[in-house]
C-alpha cells in the first residue's frame, strides 16, 4: 500500500519537474526573443500639425557585421488614445513615403544615401538594405518630404538597446525643423555587434 503512494508522489512529482522545467525554458525563450525580435526606437512627431508615429531600427536584429541587414521603417497615423502603439486598433498605415522618403545611413565618417522599398504585405513598412561593415554607431537619417513638409529626423542605434519604453522614453517636445516637431521618444535597436561575440570555439 505504501509503495503504491510512494510511486504516485514520485510520478507526481515528475510531472510537476517536467512542468516547471517547460515553463521556465518557455520563459526564457519569450524573453530573451524580446529583446531582440523587436528592438526598434518610436517617434512621435507632428508634421504640418498632423500626428506621425515613425518607428525605425535595423532588419533582422541581433545585427552582425558583413551580414546582410538595413533600415527597418514603419510609419503609421497613431491612434489619439494610445499614439505610441503600432497595434492599436486606431493607428492607419501612411503609405506611399518610399516616393518621398530616402534614408542616410552613416557610420562614423562615412555615409551613403539609400531609397526605401515598400512591403506588399504591409503598407506601413519599409526597408533599404545595406551590409554593415564596422563595429561602430550607426545612424539612420530619414530625408525627404511628408505631407510636403521637408524632413530630416535621425535615428542613432545605442549597444545592448531594447524597446524597454518606459526607461526610455523621453516626452520633452523638441523643433527639429519647420513645421516638424518631435513630441515623444521610446524605445531603442542595438548596433551592429561582431560575431564572436556570440561564436562558440
Amino acid at each position: 500500500m505504501w509503495r503504491y503512494k510512494i510511486l504516485i508522489v514520485n510520478t507526481n512529482m515528475r510531472y510537476l519537474l517536467l512542468f516547471a522545467t517547460i515553463f521556465v525554458t518557455f520563459s526564457l525563450i519569450l524573453t530573451i526573443g524580446s529583446q531582440f525580435a523587436y528592438a526598434h526606437e518610436k517617434q512621435l512627431l507632428s508634421i504640418n500639425e498632423k500626428p506621425y508615429l515613425f518607428v525605425v531600427g535595423s532588419v533582422d536584429e541581433p545585427v552582425y557585421i558583413n551580414d546582410k541587414s538595413g533600415v527597418e521603417f514603419f510609419a503609421y497615423v497613431p491612434d489619439p488614445n494610445d499614439p505610441l502603439a503600432e497595434d492599436a486598433d486606431g493607428a492607419k498605415p501612411v503609405t506611399g513615403l518610399e516616393k518621398t522618403l530616402k534614408v542616410e545611413v552613416s557610420a562614423g565618417p562615412k555615409n551613403k544615401t539609400l531609397d526605401f522599398e515598400p512591403d506588399e504585405e504591409n503598407p506601413s513598412h519599409y526597408t533599404a538594405t545595406f551590409f554593415p561593415s564596422a563595429e561602430t554607431t550607426y545612424t539612420y537619417t530619414l530625408t525627404g518630404t511628408v505631407d510636403n513638409t521637408p524632413i530630416h529626423i535621425s535615428y542613432a542605434c545605442i549597444p545592448g538597446a531594447g524597446d524597454d519604453d518606459s526607461s526610455a522614453g523621453n516626452n520633452t517636445k523638441t523643433v527639429l525643423s519647420q513645421g516638424v516637431v518631435r513630441e515623444q521618444v521610446a524605445g531603442g535597436f542595438s548596433c551592429p555587434m561582431l560575431r564572436d561575440e556570440v561564436t562558440i570555439p
